[in-house]
């Protein structure tokens, strides 16, 4: 141990002549812990929420959408094999799908619904769905009806199919009981086709939830008069974060449209960035005050032990020692401040996740505020209030380096 570092801990130790001073020590590390924990907690909740939708809308859509507007995909089979091959690295997996806005009946109520197409079992390979449907079982009863109409079999009288969460609400219906979907034709009237509601979606997002309406690929075909014409291509990767630069090369390489899923929620995601820092720097405003307690903290420090710096120096030690001294000093309250404040920030953290007894309002998609842990941002928020703290030593470190012995004896010593 360096003689500047052994001094200072001996410093901060707590004395009959220094218990005034180390109340203050201990009073300005617990203020930046309170800063650190504040900040971690703030974070980690902004995170949270980002956490979850970005779970959300990637467990709602595909990586990559490929298509081919207003045509439609003629020979999805063909497609899916073209691009696996040449994607073999980074795609997952693919799945045609088909997209249609139209009308839901459901006795005197009306609403605009947008129905999706799928191929269960393709689609997992793709993005699981399930966890977001109930019960589970209507997966499979949707992919049953794939299935049928591969072996040949009449397509059901009534078709199942998965409502989202809100939309059966706003309907008033339950699952086991019926509703009426429209199909726009080129005809004066359009057709009506009777469905039965086999699940729920419930992704916890409201303009799918309020919307969607999932049924099989070949109930979907039959319904809008496609024959084998589907909307496009599911793309699944094993990156999610390369969903842009895999897109652009695919746009390149075929004669396609590509949307990846960030351009879906793109403002999302750049206001919740936005308010990431706008929080983070509102915030980071406790640990700049603590930064300053600590100064006045270093300054009483060096107030109170003039005589003891004039007698080091008077022993042979050199200004940058005594500068070294009590930078150690703010460094070593940065670093235990910031210890107890991570420490602090885990046990509110765990709070929030474990016991929820904050509830968000209507307007947010979760129940709970949401917690995710990251050490990116423990250690990220630690080590800049430690700098913080020595920063705010540099000063009152400088000061004590330019006490002159023979004045810091009598207890009047300046900096020159």
């Amino acid at each position: 141990m360096s003689f500047a570092t052994w001094t200072a801990l001996r410093y901060l130790k707590s004395s009959r002549e220094s218990r005034f001073f180390s109340w203050i020590t201990f009073l300005s590390l617990f203020g930046l812990a309170i800063g650190v924990a504040a900040l971690i907690v703030v974070l980690s909740v902004i995170n949270g929420f980002e956490y979850e939708l970005r779970n959300r809308f990637l467990q709602a859509n595909a990586h990559i959408m490929a298509y081919r507007y207003p045509a439609g995909m003629s020979n999805p089979e063909k497609w899916s094999k073209i691009i696996e091959k040449d994607f073999a690295d980074e795609v997952r997996g693919t799945s045609p799908f088909i997209h249609y806005e139209t009308m839901a009946k459901s006795g005197a109520i009306m609403q605009g619904v947008l129905v999706r197409g799928i191929a269960p079992k393709q689609r997992e390979a793709v993005q699981s769905m399930r966890s977001l449907i109930q019960p589970q079982e209507a997966m499979d009863q949707i992919q049953q009806e794939i299935d049928d109409a591969d072996a040949g079999k009449p397509e059901p009288e009534t078709p199942g199919i998965i409502v989202g969460s809100g939309l059966l609400g706003i309907l008033n219906v339950k699952v086991g009981e019926t509703i009426h979907l429209i199909a726009p034709t080129e005809n004066r009237f359009s057709d009506m086709k009777r469905f039965k509601v086999v699940g729920t979606y419930n992704s916890g997002l409201k303009h799918y939830d309020n919307r969607l309406v999932a049924m099989s690929l070949t109930a979907a075909k039959s319904f809008f008069h496609m024959g084998e014409v589907v909307t496009g291509l599911e793309i699944g990767l094993h990156d999610a974060d390369r969903s842009p630069k895999v897109a652009r090369l695919m746009e390149e390489k075929y004669n396609l449209s590509f949307r990846e899923w960030q351009s879906y929620n793109r403002p999302l995601f750049e206001a919740m960035e936005r308010e990431r820092t706008v929080i983070a720097l509102i915030v980071a405003m406790v640990v700049i005050v603590a930064g300053f307690n600590i100064l006045t903290t270093v300054f009483v420090s060096v107030s109170q032990k003039q005589r003891d710096i004039s007698i080091l120096k008077a022993l042979g030690a050199r200004n940058r020692q005594i500068m070294g001294l009590f930078l150690v000093q703010s460094l070593c309250i940065g670093i235990g401040g910031s210890i107890v404040g991570a420490i602090l920030a885990g046990g509110i953290s765990y709070v929030l996740e474990h016991y929820p007894f904050i509830d968000l309002p209507e307007p947010y998609f979760l129940k709970s505020l949401p917690v995710h842990y990251s050490a990116q941002v423990y250690l990220g928020v630690a080590g800049a209030a430690s700098i913080v703290c020595l920063l705010a030593g540099l000063y009152p470190a400088y000061v004590a380096s330019r006490v002159v012995p023979t004045e810091g004896i009598a207890g009047t010593g300046q900096a020159l």
